[in-house]
């Protein structure tokens, strides 16, 4: 499996909040001073950044910490994605805030300090260039399959391109005198914002309802070409948070001895966690015989309290 090199994610969360804390400070006191709703709108998305970034730090943090017990069998890996959660709600009540100010200035525009609202939304650029940068997960690590990182990431990059707007737009309004592009801009910032925040409402809420965290039709292909299993049965896979994947199967095997089954389950771990992600496995092995017994249809209705997960013919 390959290693990562580099930073590690707490120390490129860490990091990446102090530059884009920084950069709040100098578009939002910039942006007030030079009265750009979009330098301002553009201050506020780094906040959250810097925000849920730390929040994220503080998830890993006590999950690292937390060890599964009887109580918490999974430990606190879950408050990852509470942690999301917020953050899409901040983002939401931000982007409103936003929207609401641009329609004001669409009715009633503002003059605005061009040369230095350009000067300063620059120097965001720079500094949303530098925040992208240290979030770029390392090439073929885990990294790659963090959803702190990978929105981190993402939320960076966005800025980035809001910030070249911002700044094309300070340029268009400096030669052509129209007011109305700064609150245009912010409704642009907006669309973005709300953007990111679907996407991860979309995977926290794919999380908490245990989508599947890989192709389980791929997966079952591939263990069916390993040498003496014979099926796969009811193949389960769900992620406790955006790092930790777990796994839990029937295996058909051609093998009468409890004993020879520890070959199967070496293969079986190294393919799911090399090419699934797997962190957690649980295997039932079977033979033939004993899975023509019984079926494995996994009873989900709420009527059916008391039944077993398996139900013997």
């Amino acid at each position: 499996m390959a290693h990562a090199h580099g930073p590690t994610t707490t120390g490129r969360l860490a990091l990446s909040s102090l530059i884009f804390g920084l950069n709040f400070l100098v578009q939002g006191l910039g942006g007030l001073w030079t009265g750009s709703l979009g330098l301002v709108s553009d201050s506020l998305e780094n906040l959250n950044d810097a925000v849920v970034n730390l929040l994220a730090l503080g998830s890993i943090r006590v999950a690292n910490r937390r060890e599964p017990c009887d109580r918490w069998t999974y430990g606190w890996h879950r408050i990852e994605i509470f942690n999301t959660l917020l953050g899409v709600f901040l983002l939401v009540v931000l982007a409103a805030a936003v929207l609401v100010e641009a329609w004001s200035r669409f009715r009633h525009p503002q003059g605005i300090r061009l040369g230095w609202a350009i000067g300063v939304s620059i120097l965001g650029l720079l500094l949303n260039l530098a925040a992208t940068f240290v979030l770029v997960p390392s090439k073929g690590s885990e990294q790659e399959r963090d959803l702190n990182l990978r929105s981190a990431y993402l939320h960076a990059l966005g800025d980035s391109l809001a910030n070249v707007a911002v700044v094309v737009g300070m340029v268009v309004i400096r030669f052509t005198g129209w007011r109305w592009v700064d609150p245009l801009l912010a409704v642009g910032i907006v669309v973005l914002i709300l953007r990111g925040a679907f996407l991860l409402l979309k995977d926290a809420v794919g999380i908490l309802m245990h989508q599947a965290a890989f192709d389980q039709e791929e997966a079952k292909s591939a263990l069916l070409k390993l040498p003496g299993i014979h099926g796969v049965e009811d193949l389960r896979s769900w992620r406790v948070c955006s790092h930790l994947t777990v796994c839990t199967a029937h295996i058909i095997v051609a093998t009468e001895r409890l004993e020879d089954t520890e070959d199967y389950q070496h293969r079986i771990e190294h393919l799911l966690a090399d090419h699934f992600g797997v962190r957690h496995l649980t295997l039932h092995f079977e033979t033939q015989a004993m899975a023509d017994r019984h079926q494995h249809r996994f009873v989900h209705e709420h009527e059916a309290e008391g039944q077993g997960h398996h139900h013997h013919d």
